[in-house]
């Protein structure tokens, strides 16, 4: 049995990386395509090849206008069609690593597509690496769906299409791949490594063939003249820390004031293109990815002085932009800060010690890399993406030079990076480790209990008195005749009461005893009531949905559920998926009154997805794998959207009393 896991674990290698080599094929198509559709809606909106140069020969305001008309268009492709293709997008591809096996919608990429290629074309002051990371990952996850990959291989060819999409836009097949294993996976084991490599190279392949073998940009030759410059080096890393966390603290500030203003969401990414267009009036370099004015820079072709205020306008357009709700990504906005802040600090010292240190175009190379590694806390993949287009060693040292100490300082002073925290602020943890998200990934409307004591609003305290007091609960919940929530009492109430309960029984009812209670809602998550119950003295929490009352949640089945899925989720990884039970009723014990069983699929389930059948909420039970005969041996690790089969063998986890109502079914 052990060669024979061996070879399926093989073959699933195999078929990961052949469908890698597809992957990367359509990412680098996808990428050539989304650059052709930028330079399209440009020389719409535009009409020009340079922004810089449009907003010269132009009248003023339409300069102003341009940026909102691109919000105009966007604005209902994003509401109505995806909303995850709001924002920079690798934290949605993040999310969806930790909470949906890298499940993403097939329809994201279009829209991600469409709505970044006209806010950028448009002068949204954004990047277009974060939208084709996002395209590319969402054509991964749509091929391993479509050819039915379990989670695992899921999330590697997740994965691989974000590096195939790095890869084809910098033509840097290592950076990309570093991009994906260092910030999306964090794993540089052979399984999910090889098909990430494989992918990004045929991506870049893809791309030179089509496009040409140029470098993103024109890299200046580079030569350490003398060992006196790394004294400045090491201040342009210290310096780019502190400008990537100014970046991260004013993206998500800015983030929050258009989250309160009282706009619909629909108008806030008009008023953000507004604002963005009244700046760019004076520093048209804003607009756009930038490209150019980091050429500009590489070339010392940046006055020292406008440098400098262009370090914080770039900052302030990328935050008024997506911070309102456009689409596209931070890694260019963060190299367009590298760049002037490496012109800024390489001038001041060239000018002063001309025969000693290198020109201002080294610097700001280096700068790009330093204010990426600490943006997104990615030090190695901004090394070699650096590296990858000089194809110079001696660049090497002051470059990791300053990534490191970048990195050392963004880290340092704020935990998360630009990605993660964007997830910590929908509490989500991603760095930590998948096991602290488990009951964020649990809802509760799934654990709601119905073991609780309820009162109308008008019932009599005498009544009250009679029913509490024999009661097994020490807390009640209190609603009108329509269901609508009133609130709540505890027994600790009623003791003053019960002395004189004859006379408090002519004029006190259960709504004079209703105090507003601790709350959830039905949507929320078992990590907001987990909070909740460490902060509250209390064993229950009131659920409710639109003001009615649905039942309670429990203390004890919240750290239940916690203990289960921490159980399952060990045991899934691990040795469970290489169970091949010969009877339909083994079973395997894991736990006090908990069993994983393999059982044929109940012809009621046959022909209808587990997200129908709803069999956590039901049952509390989980199906761990779908062992289906036809083709042979296959074993599936399902999603929601997983239609059981006849003949479908199910591997569940739960209570053996729970499983064996569904054997009975």
């Amino acid at each position: 049995m052990n060669l024979f896991f061996r070879d399926n674990e093989f073959n699933e290698h195999l078929r990961l990386i052949l469908l890698a080599v597809l992957i990367g094929f359509v990412a680098g198509l996808a990428s050539i395509l989304f650059k052709i559709m930028i330079r399209f809606f440009q020389s719409q909106f535009w009409r020009a090849s340079s922004i810089i140069s449009a907003v010269s020969s132009q009248p003023w305001y339409l300069t102003i206008l341009i940026p909102a008309l691109g919000a105009l268009i966007i604005s209902p492709l994003i509401y109505f069609g995806a909303r995850e293709a709001k924002g920079h997008g690798v934290p949605e591809i993040m999310e969806a690593l930790v909470f949906r096996g890298g499940r993403i919608r097939t329809k994201v990429a279009a829209i991600k597509a469409l709505a970044s290629s006209i806010c950028i074309g448009s002068g949204g002051s954004v990047g277009r690496e974060g939208p084709i990371v996002q395209i590319s990952s969402t054509i991964a996850s749509s091929i391993g769906q479509l050819f039915r990959i379990k989670e695992r291989g899921m999330r590697t060819l997740v994965a691989a299409g974000a590096a195939a999409g790095i890869g084809a836009t910098f033509n840097a097949p290592i950076a990309g791949a570093l991009f994906a294993v260092e910030i999306l996976l964090g794993e540089f084991g052979v399984f999910s490594f090889s098909p990430i490599i494989v992918s990004s190279v045929i991506a870049t392949l893809t791309s030179r063939f089509i496009m040409g073998d140029f470098a993103a940009f024109t890299v200046p030759k580079y030569t350490l003249i003398s060992v006196w410059e790394i004294g400045p080096y090491v201040l342009l890393g210290i310096v780019s820390g502190l400008v990537a966390i100014l970046f991260v603290k004013s993206l998500y500030f800015l983030e929050d004031k258009f989250e309160i203003l009282r706009l619909h969401p629909l108008i806030k990414p008009i008023l953000g293109g507004l604002l963005i267009g009244a700046l760019g009036l004076g520093l048209p370099q804003v607009f756009g990815v930038g490209y150019d004015s980091i050429d500009a820079c590489l070339k010392n072709q940046v006055v020292f002085s406008l440098a400098l205020i262009l370090v914080f306008a770039k900052i302030l357009s990328t935050s008024l932009i997506l911070g309102s709700g456009g689409s596209g990504g931070i890694f260019a906005p963060s190299l367009f800060l590298g760049a002037m802040t490496g012109s800024f600090i390489g001038s001041f010292f060239h000018n002063a010690f001309p025969s000693s240190i290198s020109s201002p175009g080294a610097f700001s190379l280096v700068g790009m890399g330093a204010v990426v590694a600490a943006a997104t806390h990615a030090p190695i993949t901004a090394i070699i993406i650096i590296f990858e287009l000089t194809n110079d060693y001696k660049i090497i040292l002051p470059l990791m030079l300053s990534c490191i100490i970048a990195s050392f300082m963004s880290v340092g002073m704020q935990k998360e990076s630009i990605y993660t925290m964007k997830l910590k602020r929908r509490g989500i943890i991603f760095s930590e480790g998948r096991e602290l998200n488990i009951l964020r990934s649990l809802s509760v409307k799934d654990f709601i209990s119905q073991d609780h004591q309820l009162f109308r609003n008008t019932e009599r305290v005498g009544k009250i008195i009679d029913q509490a007091i024999g009661s097994k609960h020490h807390s009640f919940q209190i609603v009108d005749y329509e269901n609508n929530y009133v609130g709540c009492f505890s027994l600790n109430q009623l003791k003053n009461l019960m002395l004189e309960k004859e006379l408090a029984d002519s004029f006190v009812i259960a709504q004079d005893l209703a105090v507003p209670g601790i709350q959830l809602d039905y949507y929320d998550n078992l990590e907001q009531a987990m909070k909740i119950f460490g902060r509250e003295d209390v064993a229950e929490i009131t659920v409710l949905k639109d003001n009615k009352f649905m039942g309670v949640v429990k203390r004890k089945d919240v750290i239940e559920a916690y203990n289960h899925e921490i159980t399952k989720r060990e045991v899934t990884a691990g040795f469970v998926q290489k169970l091949k039970f010969t009877h339909p009723a083994k079973a395997f014990d894991f736990g006090t009154g908990y069993q994983i069983m393999e059982v044929d699929a109940p012809p009621a389930f046959w022909n209808k997805s587990l997200k129908e059948l709803n069999l956590k909420a039901l049952y509390r039970i989980d199906v761990l794998l779908i062992k289906r005969k036809h083709p042979p041996q296959t074993i599936t690790i399902p999603s929601a959207d997983e239609f059981i089969k006849k003949g479908d063998l199910l591997i569940l986890a739960g209570l053996e009393e729970n499983i064996k109502k569904i054997i009975k079914t």
